[in-house]
């Protein structure tokens, strides 16, 4: 197998675990129907349905082949890095405390409290009549 090869399987293992499973309706409702008729080893049946679903409408992924390619990248990873990937949730009242502090809330966008600095155009086309405008001028 080729250097390139092997890169594009890396990067389809890394856009794969990157995908966001939780937020994607129709694997929703295909995994849940699935877990409600099978209780044995959810974790590996979650897996093997994440892989299919991915295989199917992105980039095909044998399960082997990503189980290997795991084990060898989990090696040199460190567990806790698994959690930083997620956000973190606060309850309203975390939220509250934290404004009334002054705190910088993560992952909230700041948005300038200015407008458009451009110039604005011209107008090219004479304004249409209101229609209270258009019986005054029959």
């Amino acid at each position: 197998m080729s250097a390139k090869d092997e890169q594009v399987r890396q990067d389809s293992y890394k856009a794969f675990e990157s995908y966001d499973f939780d937020n994607d309706e129709q694997f929703q409702l295909g995994i849940a129907s699935l877990l409600a008729s099978n209780q044995d080893n959810k974790d590996q049946l979650i897996l093997k349905a994440k892989l299919f679903y991915y295989s199917k409408f992105f980039t095909p992924i044998q399960y082997d082949e990503y189980m290997k390619w795991k084990d060898e990248n989990k090696k040199g990873l460190n567990l806790n890095t698994e959690n930083t990937d997620k956000p973190i949730r606060f309850t309203f009242q975390e939220i509250v405390d934290m404004i009334e502090k002054g705190i910088e809330i993560p992952g909230i966008k700041q948005i300038p409290n200015t407008l458009n600095d451009g110039t604005p155009s011209q107008p090219q086309m004479k304004a249409r009549p209101k229609p209270w405008e258009i019986n005054k001028e029959k």
